[in-house]
């Protein structure tokens, strides 16, 4: 067998390999993002606390204070004094709840609220400072 054959292919051969590499690409991706987890969000409705030095959650239905982590100026009304924003509002949020553990304010959450996206915010009552 000479050495060009080796190095001539067939023109099945060449429609073959351009069908092939962008296919195996296209399998590669979809099997590395099939391994990416989505985050577990879920739904929070409770009253949601915040003052110039901490902010609690209040689940519906619950007396349990828990931790949160992440943006609810949404929530918030504006502050009427150098003390910043004190009061509190009825809050649907999406979010993830982590482990349970000691968290925020010297460790007295027993939960942290990840919140992801604000969804509905209602009843926002300013705190005499």
């Amino acid at each position: 067998m000479a050495l060009g054959a080796w190095v001539s292919t067939t023109s099945s051969e060449r429609t073959m390999k351009l069908f092939l590499r962008p296919t195996l690409g296209i399998a590669l991706l979809l099997l590395v993002s099939s391994c990416v987890k989505p985050r577990p969000d879920q739904i929070y409705r409770g009253t949601y606390f915040y003052n110039f030095e901490s902010s609690s959650f209040t689940p519906e239905g619950t007396n349990e204070n828990w931790c949160l982590s992440g943006d609810l100026r949404k929530a918030e009304l504006p502050a009427r004094g150098p003390g910043g924003p004190w009061g509190s509002a009825y809050v649907v949020v999406r979010g993830e709840l982590g482990p349970p553990g000691h968290y925020c304010n010297m460790g007295a959450s027993k939960y942290v609220l990840t919140v992801h996206d604000v969804i509905e915010v209602r009843d926002k009552v300013a705190r005499d400072l």
